[in-house]
């Protein structure tokens, strides 16, 4: 049986200590992961993945650049412990939002493996998949909580808590593993690049078919799916049902309920969308392109999106994140070129 076995990753301001991880596996879950089969495959059309563009030199970001000479996949701002957290490789770096040179004082937690993924859970903790492993990252402590299940061949691709307290999980072979009473994985889908918790309601995003798939663990099936455009890459939810998707190759935003999977909004947006955030309290979409290493705001009380606000940023923005409370915009470059952060002003409120 597979369990979560704590890994102690000691960061620069943390002392060691056992922390109570919110979100887990159940033992079910551990079980159908060291009996599952990962060998078949879906017989369907796909697409090559969507990429984001090869950004062009940064002239003059707006905002400041914390240098970081790392090349980070991924971005996130965690309200329950006020950290910026970044994932680069192999390593999770998280520090302080409210700090004036936070890359100074980063924590550096190491991971198992590259990490393709990065979420929270709303409780001080940061979930990613990374190689054969899922780990659970305290912001708090610094220490790591790993799911080391056996018997599976396939790479973990995305992971997410769920409001039940367990985690949802995809692999590259298209499974998806969640739920106290699961026995088997959710299987049908190409790749699970992307897991979307709203409330009640899990969906995926098949960046190899590029589409949007319901998925009920507890029933073991996949539900109404729709296609994405041609490109999807990254999606992000309100927590209140709606799914904001980017389409990469066509250059769209595109915006679904999950209550019923619909495709309500569809904007262009040209140039390489890739990096998305949410804004809470302002109810806004962040969007970044690469193509043109900016990022645009878009407003959704209306009957599609509106642009208002755009920054320049730093090169290869693939990722950014949103202090909601702080109001503070956060772009990271894949390239070495740092983090950059961009205060909200009023105009942008």
């Amino acid at each position: 049986m597979a369990e979560l076995s704590p890994m102690c990753c000691e960061g620069r301001r943390h002392p060691r200590r056992t922390v109570a991880v919110s979100v887990a596996f159940s033992s079910a879950l551990a079980l159908a992961l060291a009996g599952c089969s990962s060998d078949e495959q879906p017989d369907v059309q796909v697409v090559p993945p969507a990429r984001a563009a090869e950004s062009p030199v940064s002239i003059d970001p707006d905002g400041e650049v914390l240098p970081l000479d790392l090349s980070v996949t991924a971005t996130a701002f965690d309200e329950a412990t006020n950290s910026l957290v970044v994932l680069a490789d192999d390593e999770l770096l998280y520090f302080s939002g409210s700090t004036q040179d936070p890359m100074s004082d980063a924590t550096r937690v190491a991971l198992p493996g590259p990490g393709t993924s990065l979420t929270l859970d709303g409780s001080g903790n940061a979930i990613t998949a990374a190689g054969s492993d899922i780990a659970v990252v305290s912001l708090e402590s610094g220490e790591v909580q790993l799911a080391s299940p056996s018997g599976i061949t396939a790479e973990w691709t995305a992971a997410v808590a769920r409001p039940d307290g367990t985690i949802a999980a995809g692999t590259d072979r298209g499974q998806v593993f969640a739920g106290e009473d699961s026995e088997r994985p959710v299987t049908g889908l190409v790749s699970a690049d992307v897991l979307i918790a709203s409330g009640a309601n899990l969906a995926a995003i098949d960046r190899r078919q590029s589409m949007i798939i319901e998925v009920f663990p507890e029933r073991g099936t996949l539900g109404f799916a729709l296609r994405a455009g041609n490109g999807a890459s990254n999606a992000v939810t309100d927590g209140e049902g709606r799914v904001f998707v980017v389409n990469t190759r066509d250059g769209e935003l595109l915006v679904y309920t999950l209550d019923r999977l619909v495709l309500r909004q569809r904007y262009p947006v040209p140039d390489s969308p890739f990096g998305i955030a949410y804004d809470a309290q302002r109810d806004r979409v962040w969007v970044t392109q690469t193509g043109l290493n900016e990022v645009a705001a878009y407003a959704l009380d209306t009957g599609i999106p509106v642009e208002v606000a755009r920054f320049a940023t730093v090169q290869q923005p693939d990722s950014v994140a949103v202090d909601s409370a702080g109001g503070y915009l956060y772009v990271s470059s894949a390239t070495g070129g740092g983090v950059q952060r961009i205060p909200l002003t009023t105009s942008d409120e």
